[in-house]
């Protein structure tokens, strides 16, 4: 879906413009400040706790580029037999270690077996809102 911008008006008032317009800032867009590449980002829910240490806890929203190669310590989403997970990219040698905080999470992958990297995160949003808030339309907001 193609979202035009639409920027307000400077306002005169009888050709001269008002006091609290002349120190005006730019407007904050969030989507201009999460979205590097618009046609290549993409939002995932995250589904478990295994990234925790990373403060990547379940439910919150990744922001996360698909142009963008891997480097160690990125923080990726890879499909792997039938899957998507998310793990700190470590590659080691022939072998790549896809690092969770707990050892028994992470996920070692040989050169033989088959996985892609769907993207790297580039940033996570993280809930605030307080229970008493989480009815209606923000009950998905935050569910940490």
């Amino acid at each position: 879906m193609l979202r035009l911008k639409q920027h307000r008006e400077k306002r005169d008032v009888l050709g001269f413009r008002l006091p609290m317009l002349t120190h005006e800032e730019p407007e904050l867009d969030i989507s201009e400040i999460i979205v590097m590449d618009p046609d290549n980002t993409f939002f995932m829910r995250m589904g478990s706790d295994s990234m925790r240490g990373h403060c990547i806890l379940k439910d919150h929203v990744l922001v996360i580029d698909r142009t963008l190669q891997p480097v160690p310590g990125s923080i990726v989403v890879f499909f792997h037999e039938g899957g998507f997970y998310t793990r700190e990219y470590q590659p080691q040698g022939t072998k790549l270690i896809l690092k969770a905080d707990e050892p028994k999470d992470s996920i070692s992958i040989e050169n033989s077996e088959t996985w892609v990297c769907w993207g790297v995160v580039t940033l996570t949003l993280n809930p605030v809102l307080q229970p008493q808030h989480r009815t209606g339309r923000y009950a998905r907001v935050c569910t940490c």
